[in-house]
C-alpha cells in the first residue's frame, strides 16, 4: 500500500509540473493537456537531436518527422530536452531525446510516466543518423537492429600501457584480459528481458524486427553524388560502394564518438562477443541502450510494452576512413563545414524507411493494437511509401513532401503489358519492338549485316524487377516514359561503375535520355514498392538489334571481371 501511495503521489506531482508548465502559446492545445482521458498514442517516433528550429530551416532527426507527419500539437515536456509533438488524428508522436544515454533514458522514462498519455499499445521506433560499418552498407543505407550494444559498460586500460600481445586495452567487465578471436559469452547469461547482467546487450524482439525489415526492404531511397564521390573510395568494400539501401544489423551505442580501423574492430569483435556470435556490427550511436532500458523498467509496471520497440539507424558517415587517409585526417574532414557526405541522405532514409512502418501501424491499428503485426492473419492495408523532394543538395532543406498513395485510374503493369502486347525478355522485364530499319539498305557489322536502327518499348515491373547483366554490340539510347524510376548498372571497360536513374522528375536528379555505348554491361533494376508497380522505357538501337549481338551476364565471369562489384553482381545477374 506505502509502494502505490507513493506512485500516486508522484503522478499527482509530476502532472502538477507538466501542466503548469504550459506557456501562452501553448494555449491552442490546452484542451489536450488537461484531458481527463489520456490521449491514446498509436507510434512513439524517437528522434535524438535537432540542428537549429523544428521546421523551415536546415534539419536535423526531427524536423521531416514533423513535417511529413503533421505533428503540429506540441505540448509542454518540462521534464525532458524538448516540447512533445503530436497528430492528434493519428496518434502519432514524436520526441526529441537529445544526444547521449543519459538524456535518452530519462526522457523515455518521463514520456512512460506522463499521465496525459495512454502508451500501453504504442509502438515505438528510434529512427536516427550514425556511423556505419563500410563492410556491411554504403552511406544513406538504413539498418534495422535485433540486438542493442553498450560500448560503455567496459574496463579500459590506456593502449600506451597495455601489454605487446593484447589487440586492445578495453574488454568486459569482471574479466582480466581483451576478447580473443571468436570468443563468445554464453546466451545463458541473457535474462529474460534479452539482456546481460550489466546491460551490455539487449536483444529486441526478432519477429517484429523482421517484419519491419520486410515491409521496408525495397524502400527507394535518395542518393547524392558527394556520396558517391566518398564511395568511390572504399576500394575492396563492395557493401559500401553500393546506393543507398536497406538492412538488418546490429547497433553499438557508446557515449563517445570512436572512429578507425582499430575501433571499427573492437566494434565487430564487442557486437560477435556480446551476442554469442548471432549479431554483426553495422551502426555506431549514442543512444539507444539507454532508452531500451527505460522501456524494461516501464514494462515491469505496465506502462508500455517493450516487445514493441524497434530502432532503425542510417548512414550519415563510415565509422572507418578510406585507405589514402589516416582516422584523424578522416574525421577532420567530416567535422569540417561540409560535414558527413551522407548527412542529408541518412535524414532523409530514417524518414522514408521509418514512415514506411508508421504508417502501416497507423493504416491498420485495428488489428495492430492488440496483435502484433507479424501475427495477424487477415488482409491488411497496404501504404505507399512516401517521397522527399530536397531544393538542393547543399542546402539540405526539403521543399516538398508530398503521401504518394496508389490510385485506382492508373494503370497496372498488367493493364499496360497487354495494351502495348509486350512479351518477356529474356533479360528480364517484358518488350515489344515497334520498329525495325528495312525500309533502307543494311550496313555492315562485325557479326555481318544489319540494318541501321530498331527500336523496342521495355518495361520492368514489381513482378519482373531486374533487368539482368547483359552486353549488346550497337549504341543504345534510351527514353524514359512513364511510371517509376529505373536505375542502370554500367559496368565499362575501365573497371569502372556508372549509375543512371531514369525517372520522371529532372529535379530529382532523374534522366528522361541514357545513351549505353556498344561493349558496356548494363543492368537495371526497379523498386517494388513504387508508385506504379512498373516503369516504361523505349529503346533505339543503332545498328539494328540482334540477339547474336546480345550476350547474356555470366556471374562467375562477371566477378572475375570486375572483384570489387561482386555483391552488385551476384544481385543482377544469373
Amino acid at each position: 500500500m506505502f509502494t502505490n501511495i507513493l506512485k500516486a503521489s508522484y503522478l499527482t506531482i509530476l502532472s502538477l509540473l507538466l501542466l503548469s508548465s504550459c506557456s501562452p502559446q501553448n494555449d491552442t492545445s490546452n484542451d489536450l493537456q488537461i484531458a481527463d482521458v489520456p490521449i491514446e498514442i498509436k507510434v512513439v517516433v524517437v528522434t535524438m537531436f535537432e540542428i537549429g528550429a523544428d521546421e523551415g530551416d536546415k534539419p536535423g532527426e526531427f524536423q521531416l518527422w514533423k513535417a511529413g507527419q503533421k505533428l503540429d500539437t506540441c505540448l509542454p515536456f518540462a521534464v525532458s530536452h524538448h516540447d512533445i509533438c503530436i497528430n492528434a488524428e493519428t496518434g502519432v508522436m514524436g520526441i526529441v531525446t537529445g544526444m547521449g544515454t543519459a538524456k535518452a533514458a530519462t526522457a523515455i522514462m518521463a514520456l512512460g510516466l506522463d499521465p496525459r498519455f495512454d502508451l500501453t499499445h504504442a509502438y515505438w521506433l528510434v529512427a536516427g543518423i550514425a556511423g556505419f560499418d563500410p563492410a556491411d552498407a554504403s552511406l544513406g543505407s538504413a539498418a534495422w537492429a535485433t540486438w542493442l550494444l553498450d560500448g560503455d559498460l567496459a574496463h579500459q586500460i590506456d593502449a600506451r600501457e597495455i601489454p605487446d600481445s593484447w589487440s586492445s586495452g578495453y574488454f568486459p567487465l569482471f574479466t582480466t584480459d581483451p576478447i580473443l578471436k571468436n570468443q563468445t559469452i554464453d546466451l545463458n547469461q541473457v535474462n529474460r528481458h534479452g539482456q546481460s547482467s550489466n546491460g551490455e546487450v539487449y536483444q529486441l524482439n526478432p519477429q517484429l524486427v523482421d517484419w519491419a525489415y520486410t515491409l521496408t526492404k525495397d524502400v527507394e531511397l535518395n542518393d547524392y553524388p558527394r556520396m558517391q564521390t566518398l564511395r568511390d573510395k572504399y576500394v575492396g568494400y563492395p557493401n559500401a560502394q553500393k546506393l543507398p539501401f536497406v538492412l538488418k544489423g546490429e547497433h553499438l551505442a557508446a557515449s563517445t564518438f570512436w572512429h578507425g580501423d582499430l575501433l571499427n574492430q573492437w566494434a565487430n569483435d564487442w557486437t560477435h562477443y556480446w551476442t554469442a556470435g548471432q549479431g554483426n556490427f553495422v551502426s555506431s550511436g549514442m543512444e539507444d541502450t539507454g532508452s531500451y532500458q527505460s522501456m524494461i523498467y516501464l514494462d515491469n509496471i505496465k506502462k508500455v510494452d517493450k516487445k514493441r520497440f524497434m530502432v532503425v539507424r542510417t548512414g550519415s558517415n563510415y565509422s572507418m576512413p578510406p585507405a589514402d587517409l589516416s582516422a584523424i585526417e578522416n574525421l577532420r574532414l567530416e567535422s569540417g563545414e561540409n560535414g558527413y557526405a551522407g548527412m542529408q541522405s541518412a535524414l532523409e532514409s530514417a524518414y522514408l524507411v521509418g514512415s514506411k512502418v508508421v504508417n502501416t501501424i497507423v493504416a491498420n491499428w485495428g488489428e495492430y493494437k492488440t496483435t502484433m503485426p507479424y501475427a495477424v492473419q487477415s488482409e491488411i492495408n497496404n501504404v505507399s511509401q512516401q517521397r522527399l523532394t530536397p531544393s538542393s543538395e547543399k542546402s539540405a532543406s526539403i521543399s516538398e513532401l508530398a503521401s504518394v498513395t496508389n490510385d485506382n485510374n492508373l494503370l497496372t503493369a498488367k493493364q499496360l503489358a497487354k495494351a502495348l502486347n509486350l512479351e518477356e525478355h529474356v533479360e528480364g522485364g517484358y518488350f515489344r519492338q515497334t520498329f525495325k530499319a528495312d525500309h533502307r539498305p543494311t550496313i555492315t557489322t562485325d557479326n555481318g549485316n544489319r540494318v541501321t536502327m530498331t527500336s523496342i518499348y521495355y518495361l520492368l515491373s514489381a513482378k519482373s524487377p531486374i533487368g539482368h547483366f547483359h552486353m549488346n554490340q550497337s549504341d543504345i539510347m534510351h527514353y524514359f516514359h512513364m511510371g517509376d524510376p529505373i536505375t542502370y548498372y554500367m559496368l565499362n571497360a575501365d573497371g569502372s561503375l556508372q549509375t543512371t536513374i531514369l525517372g520522371p522528375d529532372p529535379s530529382q536528379g532523374h534522366q528522361m535520355q541514357m545513351m549505353v555505348e556498344g561493349g558496356t554491361w548494363k543492368a537495371s533494376k526497379i523498386s517494388t514498392s513504387g508508385k506504379y508497380g512498373y516503369g516504361l522505357i523505349g529503346e533505339a538501337v543503332a545498328p539494328g538489334f540482334e540477339y547474336a549481338d546480345m550476350q547474356l551476364g555470366k556471374t562467375a565471369n562477371l566477378i572475375k571481371q570486375f572483384p570489387k562489384y561482386r555483391t552488385l553482381i551476384e544481385e543482377l545477374s544469373r
